[in-house]
């Protein structure tokens, strides 16, 4: 299918707008204009802010400006510009919607049916001039009413098919004497490869579709076309005109957007300067929209497949809504699985507490993720695995040759006592298995886990420090070592502990450090010199997002980066890759974390930026 941007849908809703005077105009104050005419059980809606001034603030972030600069530098200098604080945002609203209406009944909803663009409008005056020359210039142009609304419908010409232009790939090459300045070595290479150039034609001719079933329509030869609407306050563009005659109709039974709760919660949420992109979806709504396009046989990338979205799974959810916000730190994304709307009196602790796992890991953590009752989740993944019988067989193949291999059930003996926070990081070390790899590898990976169960953790570690000396024979001796007063168990190699594969410690009574070796290990026993949540970059990574929580998801890109640049500095030092180091390098951290209460599940990550540098 071939589909017109929506930015070019965008500037063309902006010229067909009438004269609307001030006092029938909607307020944009409480509630976005687009909210008293789209239906209440509108599938999905995305807010785009307009205001140039919070798009600005993306500047003072290093990240953007050089994205911006480079972005500058592709654009054609001889065409159209303008400026947008004069031509477009003194009289454009404050967001810019798109929307899909919702499905008709039993009718298959397509794309073409139902997407819609609604750009709301602060002065209309300044568009008049344009409403002209459009129906001038647009070929096929037809103007018509419905329910005393004006819709114009415009058609581009037919695309020639695709298919017409294989043949042409038979055609005598024209000769072209070479120019004095090519390099031989690319005359040859050309001289090789005309041969196999000339027989292509005959080998695409031999490919043919197996059944008539496999011919799908060819998007390029379908016209073209699009549709604005005129209404007070703002104008509606479409694909077709269909989603706009049902925006018609659905306007006139007055019950809209504006009296949904759950898009009211949303839209509340939004209207801050620094929320850029706001979305919103009611899932009722949208999950049979979704799976009607999914089905769409002009789409020529199916996303799921013959998978459907399952509506009953989704029961306990009314709505999802995400937001792309500035802060001082940086960009966040955030999105909401919501809840329908109840009243609570539940008090939020957003207390900070003591984080005990990540009070094992080192200030210097190059990557970090954390969560709770590694059991429990592992329990839900592998139930969720037996739904898909592919996936069901995977799974047992994979207990079974874990059994055999060592003797243990993993589900039992491995994750059955690791009910408490657990965190697996990696962090900067001279020691370890990883310097087998090379002396300059630096690489220390750790898990930490908390366990109701030590006996049961014990019973584990123990069988396990008997099936590595089992199964190397006698290369591997199990050592006891102490550290500062701390029992470190390693499996060393020869019975040195400077050639340690693993190495563990209970670094209190219910908590044990596994480490890649005795060498990494001696780096966080009793504990990290410098400890991870006390770090300037994981506080600002970390601080304004929601807690209590399910775990974080941390990367400090200043150490990760550095380690990568020093383990391979032929390859980054190169001068071709100097622009994406510049880029990569204003990204200081990357974090995320997912958290639940009463009204939702809540998933935030956010992108920690270094500000602009100054020449």
């Amino acid at each position: 299918m071939m589909i017109l941007p929506v930015t070019t849908l965008a500037l063309l809703s902006t010229l067909t707008v009438a004269p609307v005077s001030e006092t029938t105009k909607p307020s944009l104050t409480s509630t976005p204009a687009v909210a008293n005419i789209l239906p209440a059980d509108t599938p999905i809606v995305g807010l785009i802010n307009t205001k140039g001034e919070s798009w600005a603030k993306l500047n003072r972030f290093q990240l953007f400006k050089t994205a911006f600069t480079t972005a500058s530098a592709f654009l054609p200098t001889t065409t159209f510009s303008f400026d947008y604080a004069k031509d477009i945002e003194s009289w454009l609203g404050d967001q810019v919607v798109f929307a899909f209406m919702p499905k008709v009944g039993s009718t298959t909803a397509t794309i073409d049916s139902s997407f819609l663009l609604v750009a709301p409008i602060k002065d209309d005056t300044r568009l008049q001039p344009f409403l002209e020359k459009l129906k001038t210039d647009t070929p096929q142009v037809t103007v018509r009413q419905y329910k005393g609304i004006t819709i114009l419908e415009m058609k581009e010409p037919e695309v020639p098919p695709l298919q017409n232009t294989l043949p042409s790939l038979e055609m005598k090459k024209p000769e072209v004497a070479p120019r004095r300045n090519t390099p031989p070595s690319l005359e040859l290479r050309n001289r090789e490869l005309a041969p196999r150039t000339k027989a292509l034609p005959s080998a695409v001719r031999k490919l043919k579709p197996s059944s008539e079933a496999e011919l799908k329509p060819n998007s390029l030869t379908r016209k073209r076309s699009f549709a604005i609407a005129t209404f007070p306050g703002y104008v509606v563009a479409g694909i077709t005109a269909q989603p706009i005659e049902q925006l018609i109709d659905a306007s006139q039974a007055n019950n809209t957007l504006a009296q949904n709760p759950q898009f009211q919660q949303t839209f509340q949420q939004s209207k801050s300067d620094n929320v850029l992109f706001t979305i919103y979806e009611n899932l009722a709504n949208f999950v049979p929209l979704i799976n009607d396009i999914y089905k769409d046989p002009s789409l020529s990338i199916p996303i799921f497949g013959d998978n459907k979205i399952d509506l009953e799974e989704l029961k306990e959810y009314a709505s999802v809504d995400g937001f792309v916000s500035l802060q001082p730190e940086g960009l966040r994304l955030q999105i909401n699985a919501q809840r329908p709307v109840i009243k609570s009196k539940q008090n939020k602790d957003n207390t900070k507490k003591a984080e005990t796992i990540l009070d094992r890991m080192p200030g210097a953590t190059y990557s970090a993720f954390t969560g709770r009752n590694l059991n429990l989740q592992w329990q839900q993944l592998a139930k969720g695995f037996s739904s898909e019988p592919q996936l069901k067989d995977y799974l047992e193949k994979f207990r079974d040759f874990f059994r055999s291999s060592t003797g243990l059930d993993f589900d039992k003996d491995i994750l059955g006592w690791m009910d408490g926070d657990y965190g697996f990081f990696s962090f900067p070390t001279k020691g370890g298995l990883f310097k087998f790899v090379s002396p300059d590898f630096n690489l220390g990976i750790g898990l930490a886990v908390q366990t109701t169960n030590r006996a049961a953790a014990d019973t584990t570690l123990n069988k396990l420090n008997e099936f590595i000396q089992s199964f190397l024979a006698g290369g591997v001796v199990v050592n006891t070592h102490d550290i500062k007063g701390q029992s470190v168990t390693s499996w060393d190699i020869g019975g040195d502990s400077s050639q340690s594969l693993l190495a563990y410690s209970w670094v209190n009574d219910n908590t044990v450090v596994v480490t890649t070796g005795f060498g990494a290990i001696a780096d966080l026993v009793p504990q990290p010199y410098i400890l991870l949540p006390t770090t300037y970059n994981f506080k600002n990574a970390t601080n304004s997002l929601p807690y209590p929580n399910h775990g974080y998801f941390y990367v400090n890109m200043g150490s990760f980066l550095s380690w990568v640049y020093g383990f391979m500095p032929s390859v980054f030092n190169n001068e071709y890759f100097q622009p994406y180091k510049q880029v990569l390098g204003s990204v200081y951290s990357i974090s995320a974390t997912t958290s639940t209460t009463t009204e939702r599940e809540q998933f935030d990550i956010l992108l920690v930026l270094a500000p602009t540098r100054n020449k």
